[in-house]
């Protein structure tokens, strides 16, 4: 299995686009690995996580080629993880006819991603949206399968104006990935859950979103994400050879740069996400 990072900021991307603070400098001055998109990521070619705004930038910057996705797991509904109004891209006059892919994308979400994609036909004027990518609503610890992956949708620790979804992604090679953003701390069904299914994760990305900050409500900083780290060790869920990495960072999180984050980072033996990192695991 393979995940590639295209997006690993919070919603108002590092450097933020209003802000002058020290980080915001800093990730201008230092640029790499230090700038930050609005959050996504693809497993393999086919499975893509999250839909924000910047996956057109992703497509020209980043080499981030849509033609072999097939499904898209939204996590929730806020906007820079969804924005519905480029899934109507695929729609007639968008797309020239004889280079219109032959299937229908297939989005899957929780009940306010739902929500929020009748809204958005209702309010758009995007009646043909279903032909091309056709909405799925998926329910909290509920397995399906997605393509050629076993999915299973657990709920974060988040908004309290929307359902929100973690997720653990199995392919048929027996690798897992759990992706655990926005989220604090697990939830106590998310711990039985993962348990009860007998999951071994490969791969563990997990939210950082508050660095240096003692967090693990809503989001979580790197001492929060050590520990869910290291009970996803000691309940048998990751091994010595599972890698974790901390993504999805705001400007707010104390830390300067990449570099800042990473040399933390290590100290807990995890490695930390830019954009366009690629994983083989």
């Amino acid at each position: 299995m393979k995940l590639t990072y295209f997006g690993t900021a919070a919603a108002e991307g590092w450097p933020a686009l209003y802000c002058s603070c020290p980080s915001c400098v800093s990730a201008r001055e230092k640029g790499g690995r230090s700038i930050r998109t609005r959050s996504q990521a693809l497993i393999n070619d086919d499975l893509l996580l999250d839909f924000p705004a910047d996956t057109y930038l992703h497509v020209l910057h980043y080499g981030l080629n849509l033609d072999p996705v097939r499904n898209i797991l939204i996590t929730h509904s806020h906007e820079d993880h969804l924005y519905i109004e480029d899934l109507s891209c695929r729609m007639n006059w968008y797309v020239a006819d004889q280079y219109r892919s032959p299937w229908t994308l297939g989005v899957y979400g929780s009940s306010s991603v739902r929500e929020a994609y009748d809204r958005t036909i209702q309010t758009r004027g995007c009646t043909p949206l279903p032909t091309v990518a056709a909405m799925h609503e998926l329910t909290e610890f509920q397995p399906v399968q997605v393509g050629n992956y076993r999915v299973h949708p657990m709920l974060a620790d988040h908004a309290k104006d929307a359902v929100c979804f973690i997720y653990a992604v199995e392919d048929f090679d027996g690798k897992a990935l759990l992706y655990a953003h926005d989220t604090g701390y697990l939830r106590e069904e998310c711990w039985a859950y993962m348990k009860q299914q007998g999951l071994r994760f490969q791969m563990v990305s997990l939210d950082c979103t508050c660095g240096k900050q003692e967090e693990e409500r809503n989001h979580m900083g790197l001492s929060a994400a050590a520990r869910v780290k290291e009970r996803l060790l000691s309940e048998g869920l990751a091994g010595p050879d599972t890698l974790f990495y901390v993504n999805h960072f705001s400007h707010n999180c104390l830390f300067l740069n990449h570099d800042e984050i990473t040399a933390a980072a290590s100290q807990h033996g995890m490695q930390v996400s830019y954009d366009g990192c690629a994983v083989e695991f």
